[in-house]
């Protein structure tokens, strides 16, 4: 059976990853590409997609969604929220790559965001799109909210220790500079990140809502920096009062994650490098006793299993196909 899928917001980096997947998988057929700000061939804005065979992108309207079975939402964060209501009121499912559901208290979305909710009545009805915690409402999910790229990467390496840990949690966590999108900042231009590292939002980041919210663990700090690399996410997580030695901490992660196909637990002798995970889908934890401190490093693509890759994995539950359905070779 093939799923009939549209993209909104295919000029960013995670709708063109997104669309480089789905223009390779066995069951998901792309028939419609659309903008909120440009009309025109996808190879015009994106020249590795010239002599491919893909929809002509429209600019969004409902009136051109009829015949999808699910759609894509790579639209910036807080654009999502009116996008959806009408979607889902025509019966569209929604995989939502944006911040705008995942957050399930609408006071605490808003005073992340800085602005008002225009849905909250669809929050209930949003799933939180962590397949390792959530695979079984996933699969009848309508509507699914695709976890924040640093929030995959810290949330997946903490949840095995949530019942253990009350905090505190200190999370130093760095990222490629496709993280902050393709519009230009100040702050991610090639001269501001290039031979330097840089800090921001510690201790605000919105994504520690997300980690309180999914592990249950609210002594959370989080430190976010950038990195002068295009992408990859390399979340250290400093726990004490960890009283599990090394072999019953590795133990401890290898069971809770045993038969998830993303999920890779590896040795504590390993280096954490990004290339054990650019272009893949993979998260790579690496657990580690080190005296008094558990550290745990979790490892993930931004723009794959931090977004687009996630979006796809959990399209595939969704619509009941394997979940590795797309993901398995490098994502080039």
């Amino acid at each position: 059976m093939i799923t009939t899928v549209g993209i909104v917001g295919v000029s960013g980096y995670t709708g063109q990853t997104l669309l480089r997947l789905l223009l390779s998988h066995p069951f998901f057929k792309v028939s419609r590409l659309f903008s909120t700000g440009y009309e025109g061939p996808i190879g015009a804005i994106s020249p590795v997609f010239q002599g491919y065979s893909a929809p002509y992108v429209e600019l969004f309207s409902l009136d051109r969604c009829d015949g999808l079975d699910l759609i894509f939402l790579a639209v910036p964060h807080t654009k999502a929220m009116a996008l959806v209501p009408p979607l889902r009121e025509a019966g569209i499912r929604v995989v939502d790559l944006s911040a705008d559901f995942r957050l399930r208290d609408v006071g605490v979305y808003e005073s992340y965001y800085g602005l008002q909710h225009e849905a909250p009545h669809l929050l209930p009805e949003a799933v939180y799109g962590l397949p390792e915690k959530y695979r079984d409402r996933i699969r009848s999910a309508d509507m699914v909210a695709v976890p924040g790229c640093y929030a995959t990467s810290m949330i997946l390496g903490l949840l095995p220790m949530a019942t253990t840990t009350n905090g505190p949690v200190v999370i130093d966590a760095k990222s490629g500079a496709s993280g902050a999108g393709k519009t230009p900042k100040p702050g991610s231009l090639f001269c501001e990140v290039h031979d330097t590292l840089t800090a921001y939002a510690t201790g605000t980041h919105r994504h520690t809502a997300e980690v309180v919210q999914e592990t249950g663990v609210e002594r959370v700090l989080v430190s976010p920096h950038v990195l002068p690399v295009d992408r990859g996410i390399e979340a250290a997580l400093y726990m004490t009062g960890i009283t599990m030695d090394q072999a019953a901490l590795t133990d401890c992660y290898e069971s809770y994650y045993k038969g998830q196909p993303f999920v890779q637990v590896m040795s504590p002798d390993t280096t954490p490098d990004l290339r054990l995970v650019q272009y893949s889908n993979r998260c790579v934890i690496i657990p580690k006793k080190v005296g008094e401190f558990a550290v745990v490093f979790s490892l993930i693509d931004n723009l794959v299993k931090g977004a687009s890759g996630q979006a796809v994995q959990n399209a595939n539950i969704m619509m009941g196909y394997d979940e590795t359905s797309g993901l398995l070779g490098p994502i080039i």
